[in-house]
């Protein structure tokens, strides 16, 4: 897995490195992951708030154009999340008709709230390893920051891929590793080591830490070029990359052939 940096067996580890087996009671990853969002989902929007120094929402309004999407089109956010993405997408294109899904109760609850009086979108719970939609139902399919958490990631972007229409556009965005020297440096300053003690601090108070989740798992995600390396392996074509906060996080585009 040297060229893609990615082993899904590795990223276990996680289980014992930010204190998942101390924390919540369960016997499989996609358990574990659903407890942790239940339970993180109060305080989701204010930790990626903090995480992008309140650039989220610019970025993920700029990942939104890169998808280039057209009237009358079927979007799917897979891991949608409190819906915020599939909430922006439903309200700049009237037109299109938004699908968000998610395993955490906790957090379709909020995204339901959100979304109150936008006859366009509508959330469902899914399993993002095991989509329930037929081959080809989209026109364009997007997760954000999402596929880190996913047992499989091959497995999720295959999904992903299957239910994407010939020509369509399938999307991932999630926290990128910069390059070497640097800007390296203070990327694994911030994330590793000022973001976990935020949360503890401030956040945290007695209770699990998600502050610490997303800069540790880094060490068993792919970088945006070894997400580049695993779009292509799994067939996309005219992959794409585009960079944001000087590669601090990252966005891959595939089309269907």
């Amino acid at each position: 897995m040297a060229e893609t940096g990615y082993d899904k067996n590795a990223k276990y580890r996680l289980l014992e490195e930010v204190g998942f087996r101390d924390h919540f009671k369960a016997e499989t990853w996609e358990e574990f992951n659903r407890q942790f969002f239940d339970g993180l989902a109060p305080k989701y929007d204010r930790l990626n708030e903090v995480l992008s120094l309140g650039q989220h929402q610019r970025i993920k309004r700029a990942a939104i154009r890169h998808l280039q999407i057209r009237p009358g089109e079927k979007i799917l956010d897979v891991c949608t999340g409190s819906g915020d993405t599939a909430i922006m997408m439903a309200r700049a294109y009237p037109d299109a008709y938004v699908i968000g899904i998610d395993v955490s109760k906790e957090m379709l609850k909020i995204a339901r709230e959100r979304a109150i009086g936008i006859n366009n979108l509508e959330f469902r719970s899914a399993n993002a390893m095991s989509l329930p939609f037929e081959n080809g139902s989209f026109d364009r399919v997007l997760i954000s920051f999402g596929l880190r958490n996913l047992d499989d990631l091959r497995v999720g972007l295959s999904e992903m891929k299957r239910v994407t229409r010939p020509g369509g556009v399938v999307s991932n965005l999630d926290l990128g590793k910069p390059p070497e020297g640097f800007l390296s440096w203070v990327h694994q300053v911030y994330f590793r080591k000022f973001i976990p003690w935020l949360g503890k601090t401030f956040f945290h108070r007695g209770e699990f830490n998600s502050f610490g989740y997303l800069p540790t798992s880094g060490k068993y995600f792919p970088s945006q070029t070894g997400l580049v390396s695993i779009f292509q392996e799994l067939g996309f074509s005219n992959v794409r990359r585009y960079d944001f906060m000087l590669g601090a996080i990252s966005q891959q585009t595939g089309e269907i052939a």
